[in-house]
């Protein structure tokens, strides 16, 4: 996602990409915190390692019902089948929609 696939040196205990790809990631959050408040929405930030592709978000007809069920699941799996509320998804579309 960054266009300097060489940046500089980072300072010690920054990672690898260094203080530039913190700000744009700063900004785009506080964008989308400002468009929220503009249009009235909702933004929820989650942690990163939120298991939103093992966590059961399924359609019942128009309207979504969340079972809750949370599974392991390898990452060669592309199918998330739940065996509470029997849905099978596409796991990115589930992790989307959760």
């Amino acid at each position: 996602m960054l266009a300097n696939h060489n940046p500089p040196q980072s300072p010690p205990g920054r990672g690898a990409r260094g203080v530039g790809a913190d700000q744009g990631f700063y900004e785009f959050r506080r964008q989308l915190e400002y468009k929220c408040q503009w249009y009235g929405s909702k933004l929820a930030v989650v942690d990163r390692f939120f298991p939103s592709s093992k966590t059961c978000a399924s359609f019942r007809g128009a309207a979504l019902s969340n079972c809750g069920h949370v599974q392991d699941m390898p990452l060669n799996n592309r199918t998330y089948d739940c065996p509470d509320c029997g849905i099978s998804i596409d796991r990115d579309l589930n992790a989307s929609i959760n």
